[in-house]
């Protein structure tokens, strides 16, 4: 049987504020907790960085929340990034944060100017109901202060039954000159459609590059709890041990340390501790912890057939990994596969 292998952080992953201007009803961030440190201190978060580079992990991203919300975390942060000759993953983004014009340049130029050089991560869909020309705005200035088209991603969510919200990504792609791309139903890309990206006054290219590519990651609504189509899928889902972006530490914004990048990461049986203890400690507490052992090197298939030979009885099938993932800590499976399920 093929496993994974056990926890070892990759990426750092730091969510400074569990603030943000949108409120999205698939959003699984917490905004009660770390009431009076809902800002991360940037000053703690560079010496946890510190020891991260000492401990071999090697990217750093930025999640919320809304980050561009802690520009004061965001600049120093990414300043001692470059300092410590770190990789930069996602900067995770709405992009309609800002209330003027001038304080959206002004903070993409304070990212720019502190280091930042790796990709924004835009989420568009109907959850976040962004403004097409405030989206648009914004994907022009971060060209033009960047200076390149290699900047962006969009994640964009299906909505509860599986529909991709088109209509949102085709008016900002409207907005920017350009088109959107789909595979089937499913969005793939924004594409440009001349040669340049115009301003927002249809002058001026800020870009004189040929025609590029906005790549569009599409994500199926992950169903909470409760909902009607959270265990209605066909078959049962497909072990994928968190490969990929899953061997992170994620830096809540009370700072404590999940294991986990997904909406689970905010259950105690995925936080391993805070960010005032050594990286070697939170590595050495996700490798004892048989729940997140079960996610990393078991793989969560055996979990539930175990369930299953107990006489578990589910209330359907999800193919959301990440769902049972949080299913199991809800229902307090996680570290005790005896406990009957009815």
């Amino acid at each position: 049987m093929k496993k994974g292998r056990p926890f070892l952080p990759e990426e750092v992953i730091f969510a400074p504020t569990a603030q943000c201007n949108l409120h999205c009803a698939h959003c699984f961030v917490d905004r009660t907790r770390g009431t009076g440190t809902r800002r991360l201190s940037a000053e703690n978060a560079i010496r946890f960085l510190e020891n991260c580079a000492e401990s071999g992990i090697e990217r750093v991203g930025f999640s919320g929340g809304e980050p561009f919300l802690a520009l004061s975390f965001l600049t120093p942060v990414i300043s001692k990034t470059v300092e410590l000759d770190l990789l930069f993953d996602r900067l995770m983004t709405n992009g309609v944060w800002w209330n003027t014009e001038e304080e959206c340049r002004t903070a993409l130029e304070a990212v720019y100017t502190a280091g930042f050089d790796g990709r924004i991560g835009l989420s568009i869909d109907a959850w976040h109901a962004q403004d097409p020309g405030k989206l648009a705005f914004f994907i022009r200035t971060a060209f033009s202060v960047f200076g390149h088209t290699d900047l962006f991603e969009i994640s964009t969510v299906s909505d509860r039954q599986g529909n991709w919200p088109t209509e949102i990504l085709h008016a900002a792609a409207h907005e920017l000159g350009a088109k959107l791309i789909l595979d089937g139903t499913i969005p793939t890309a924004i594409m440009t459609v001349s040669h340049s990206l115009k301003s927002s006054s249809g002058s001026n290219p800020l870009l004189s590059e040929s025609d590029f590519t906005i790549p569009v990651t599409a994500i199926r609504f992950s169903a909470p709890p409760g909902d009607a189509n959270a265990w209605n899928a066909g078959s049962w889902f497909t072990d994928d041990w968190c490969e990929g972006p899953g061997h992170v530490l994620y830096v809540h914004a009370d700072e404590s340390v999940a294991v986990c990048c997904g909406f689970a990461n905010e259950r105690p049986e995925l936080i391993v501790g805070s960010i005032s203890d050594p990286v070697e400690t939170l590595v050495s507490t996700a490798q004892g912890n048989p729940h997140i052992t079960a996610c990393y090197v078991e793989g969560l298939s055996s979990v539930r057939k175990v369930l299953e030979k107990k006489g578990a009885i589910f209330p359907g099938k999800t193919d959301d990994i990440c769902f049972f993932c949080d299913w199991l800590c809800n229902n307090g499976l996680s570290g005790n596969r005896t406990k009957p399920v009815r």
